[in-house]
């Protein structure tokens, strides 16, 4: 009897030493693959370009206002409509306010309803897909079949409907209308994401262990997916952007004097024939974070990819 117990404990700790040492692992061969990942983004010239401007892009909205002496707000119809000048390098608008800070606070408004509501969705649907994936069984077929319902809903009156509701368009309810349209795609590949990777070795010795699940979870699976968080942090971003900008420049956007990149591409809508820069110059600034996100999600993408690794 002594001996079993022995033989049963010595059998444990075997068991026990395997799962850590497998851990272990895991660990050093995510620290590797990182390293590996740096290396092939740093060599992508695109993606380090796309970086770089996706930076400039947001030190330009934060730094511009403290330094220019353009007012965003104050009223000057003898400075109305004034075309791009060195004293007002983007113009100005109908009220005379200087348009390059006025760009810079609305790309502040865009960006950071943008990183708000990416965030936001990353949470939703991490966590929905996640617990669907680990899961299982009925409760994954019935959580998927809730999500097949929602992807038949369209994007953007998804989000008017909720603002509509809401009553009022300010910051947070922008936020929240943007992530209960948009939080779907995260949810479907985590799930997939979950259901590759407990199949795992590391995964299985941990559940033969008795972790608990969301240990599990938490601890094994979940800081496995961070590459394909971070990318798709970088396409959700320009989605959740254009999609306030769309719904600005329909008049459901951040109520005046501020503004966003979509109330000031309302606001030049309709002087667009006579002055066109004011316009313009949103649009572009809208599709240079776009193009620099979705460049940045492409080299990650690239980097992160297993297959793509030199032998």
């Amino acid at each position: 009897m002594v001996t079993d117990r022995r033989s049963e404990f010595e059998a444990t700790l075997t068991r026990t030493a395997e799962a850590r040492g497998q851990e272990a692992g895991a660990a050093l061969q995510r620290a590797s693959l990182l390293r590996d990942a740096i290396h092939r983004f740093i060599r992508n010239r695109a993606a380090v370009v796309a970086a770089v401007a996706f930076v400039v892009m947001v030190g330009f909205v934060i730094l511009t206002p403290w330094l220019s002496h353009g007012s965003a707000y104050g009223v000057d119809f003898a400075q109305a409509y004034k075309s791009p000048s060195w004293a007002h390098p983007f113009g100005t608008d109908e009220f005379g306010r200087d348009l390059l800070v006025r760009t810079a606070l609305g790309g502040r408004v865009s960006i950071a309803i943008g990183f708000a509501a990416t965030i936001a969705i990353m949470i939703v649907g991490i966590l929905y897909g996640a617990i669907s994936g680990f899961a299982g069984g009925r409760i994954d077929d019935m959580l998927m079949r809730f999500l097949d319902a929602l992807y038949g809903l369209p994007y953007l009156p998804f989000a008017i409907i909720t603002l509509a509701i809401f009553g009022t368009v300010n910051f947070w309810t922008m936020v929240v209308a943007l992530t209960i349209a948009s939080w779907f795609t995260t949810a479907r590949v985590m799930r997939g994401q979950i259901i590759t990777l407990k199949e795992n070795d590391y995964v299985r010795a941990a559940n033969a262990l008795g972790a608990r699940w969301y240990r599990v979870l938490f601890r094994h699976l979940l800081p496995n997916t961070l590459g394909v968080i971070l990318i798709f942090v970088f396409l959700e971003l320009p989605g959740v952007v254009l999609g306030e900008a769309f719904l600005s420049f329909i008049g459901l956007g951040i109520s005046p004097p501020k503004a966003s990149w979509g109330t000031l591409a309302q606001d030049g809508y309709s002087a667009y024939e006579a002055h066109p820069y004011i316009i313009i110059i949103p649009s572009l600034a809208i599709a240079w974070l776009i193009l620099s996100a979705f460049f940045v999600a492409d080299g990650l993408r690239d980097a992160l990819d297993p297959r793509t690794r030199e032998t």
